[in-house]
């Protein structure tokens, strides 16, 4: 009997293509929590993107033996009631590096050029005259922050580094000196020593407790009052009360994000009456190369674990291996 596949939301097609060869796929009606718990009962896997897939939703699914995240994180998965169930929850890391990063470097030139703001009120207006109402800036020679030297922090900095021959500093408390000044990055020892030396700050830091409101209201205060705040990451990395404030109050010149706090944000969010926030909606990894990527990776990890191999990627490995030290998923 092959197994049987649950897509929460749609992914890539070449991932759909690579499940169907191996499984039947069915896709979900809805991504309500009652109808999904519904739903997985009869399912022998879930592929889920960016929808919530709590315990209580998992503690249903019966047959469930994998749980497929389509994307670089999981923090929309409860990846400890899926251990404790003995479910291997796998994802899909780096897929989407190359993706983000090149999100993130464009959000610093449309920050700095007032891209968005021109063609706004070239089209919308027929403003010509807009040219001579701002002052843009040069990326050319300025100091980058990073705040987290992961893979997609890396590629942001060698962009910038050699495309716009920036001064590129970075504080990452997991990555050593050595290792930093070997790709070309001065390491910095403290957040707050970024904040105050940095034109552009990038965040590259995952959703976790540690990094909760990494950036508020005295983070803010420790920026240049010319520096620009560019957030790819995770909305709960950034205060946006504290942020609103910030920007409102000129304590920094500008923001962008691609990410926000609650997803979707709300359409009177205040940060879209401002300015000099430029924003989009978490589509940094949405490259069609990127999607095909994370539906890849994800769906072989999901088929890995069915055909009872050990998946390259699994998020919950630590906690898997507590409860059983065997290395190899039944299917």
């Amino acid at each position: 009997m092959r197994h049987r596949v649950l897509l929460v939301e749609k992914i890539h097609q070449v991932g759909i293509d690579m499940l169907q060869k191996e499984a039947e796929v069915v896709f979900a009606s809805s991504t309500d929590p009652e109808r999904l718990k519904q739903e997985v009962q009869d399912c022998d896997a879930v592929i889920v993107r960016v929808t919530p897939f709590p315990a209580s939703v998992i503690n249903e699914a019966s047959k469930l033996k994998v749980i497929g995240r389509h994307g670089v994180g999981y923090d929309n998965v409860d990846i400890e009631a899926a251990a404790g169930r003995g479910i291997p929850v796998v994802y899909a890391p780096g897929s989407n590096d190359i993706s983000v990063a090149e999100h993130a470097v464009g959000l610093m030139v449309a920050l700095a050029k007032y891209i968005t703001e021109a063609n706004s009120a070239l089209k919308s207006e027929g403003n010509y005259g807009f040219r001579f109402l701002v002052k843009t800036v040069e990326l050319y020679n300025k100091t980058l922050g990073i705040v987290g030297l992961g893979q997609i922090g890396r590629k942001v900095a060698h962009i910038c580094k050699n495309g716009f021959n920036m001064k590129v500093i970075a504080y990452d408390k997991y990555v050593n000196r050595e290792e930093a000044i070997s790709l070309g990055v001065l390491p910095v020892e403290s957040l707050d020593d970024l904040l105050a030396a940095s034109d552009f700050v990038s965040l590259h830091v995952p959703a976790t407790p540690d990094n909760y409101y990494m950036i508020g209201k005295s983070q803010l205060e420790k920026m240049k009052r010319t520096a620009y705040l560019i957030n790819t990451a995770r909305g709960t990395v950034v205060d946006e009360k504290a942020l609103v404030a910030a920007l409102e109050q000129k304590v920094i010149a500008g923001a962008a994000l691609d990410v926000f706090e609650c997803e979707p944000p709300a359409r009177d969010n205040p940060l879209f009456s401002l300015a000099n926030v430029v924003v989009s909606p978490h589509m940094s990894a949405h490259s069609e190369e990127g999607l095909i990527r994370m539906a890849t990776v994800v769906s072989k990890g999901v088929l890995d674990v069915l055909n009872g191999r050990v998946p390259e990627h699994i998020a919950n490995r630590h906690l898997l291996e507590r409860r059983n030290k065997s290395d190899r998923f039944e299917g």
